[in-house]
């Protein structure tokens, strides 16, 4: 016999949040059983937090899409943040020319999606390979590990960059922000990912693995280690990416430079946070220039030529 019709509203949200409750305590028993007898021993990073001494640079990149008739209209801009040492912190700012693209007839909104992350970050990887000449330390707000989809122009641009700052010998981290992976061996069995069982057995302020562990793909060869940053309630927990050429000694460096920086709300260091906030797009800033740009446009023609191309005012953004 089939379930009991729902017939008001009332009903209806009784018993959506019956069963997503009923899902919640699945998921909490499962993620308990998973993390029970697990023993994770992280490295403390206290008493090794300093600044550095050195030009620091960090590069961030930024992506909006917008409706515009029956088409998405992707932006995607990077911007590199560059800072001096001294009394009172001098910032640079490079940015490179943002790009505007539309999606392609019979293109999926998924697709579309993926390639306007792409382009973002081939943009940073780009913009990095810029900013390398003029830092000592280049931290870039994202992976250096690639993701197994990305190839072309991204996998030149992060080549270059790796090479280069082997060649220079110079210090370069990835800061992943919320990491999906699960490249750690030993919590596989749990069934959850690295950053939400790690969140569980480190405390704030310790590394695991230490040292960092090598990770190879798409033929580069790279390092990484997870970093606690807050205390709970809040997970706190960032994948570090390394390339190979450095020392554990180097890494720990830049470490303790990143969790002395750590704003204490979000975890994240100071200078990609300053990244993040002056290259994020808002939707309502997009919208505004949107609605100018397309408004400039139509004044003065005939409606019947620009009504069907109107952008979607209330639809839902990404």
């Amino acid at each position: 016999m089939g379930e009991e019709e729902v017939k008001t509203y009332s009903e209806l949200v009784v018993r959506i949040r019956s069963r997503l409750l009923s899902k919640m305590e699945e998921w909490v028993a499962l993620f308990r059983e998973g993390v029970s007898g697990l023993r994770v021993s992280g490295r403390p990073v206290e008493g090794r937090a300093a600044g550095f001494r050195g030009v620091v640079g960090a590069v961030d990149g930024g992506s909006m899409v917008i409706p515009f008739a029956d088409k998405l209209v992707g932006v995607a801009s990077a911007l590199a943040i560059i800072v001096r040492p001294g009394m009172q912190a001098q910032y640079e700012r490079r940015v490179i020319e943002p790009r505007i693209m539309i999606q392609e007839d019979g293109q999926l909104d998924g697709d579309f999606l993926d390639r306007v992350d792409l382009e973002r970050e081939e943009m940073v990887m780009a913009l990095a390979n810029e900013a390398l000449g003029q830092v000592d330390l280049l931290l870039v707000d994202g992976p250096l590990i690639p993701r197994p989809e990305y190839g072309g122009e991204y996998l030149y641009q992060l080549g270059r960059l790796l090479e280069r700052a082997e060649h220079e010998g110079k210090p370069i981290a990835g800061f992943v922000k919320r990491p999906q992976s699960s490249f750690l061996e030993e919590l596989r069995r749990t069934g959850f990912t690295d950053r939400a069982i790690l969140a569980s057995a480190l405390e704030s302020g310790q590394v695991y693995p230490w040292p960092p562990r090598p990770h190879a793909v798409k033929l580069f060869e790279l390092k990484y280690t997870y970093i606690k940053m807050l205390d709970p309630p809040l997970s706190g927990v960032f994948r570090l990416d390394f390339p190979k050429h450095l020392s554990d000694d180097e890494i720990m460096e830049v470490i303790g430079y990143l969790a002395g920086s750590a704003d204490p709300h979000t975890g994240v260091p100071a200078i990609l946070m300053k990244a993040d906030e002056e290259v994020k797009m808002g939707r309502r800033l997009m919208m505004e220039l949107y609605r100018d740009c397309f408004m400039r446009i139509a004044t003065g023609l005939d409606p019947r030529l620009w009504s069907p191309l109107a952008p979607r005012w209330g639809e839902m953004l990404w």
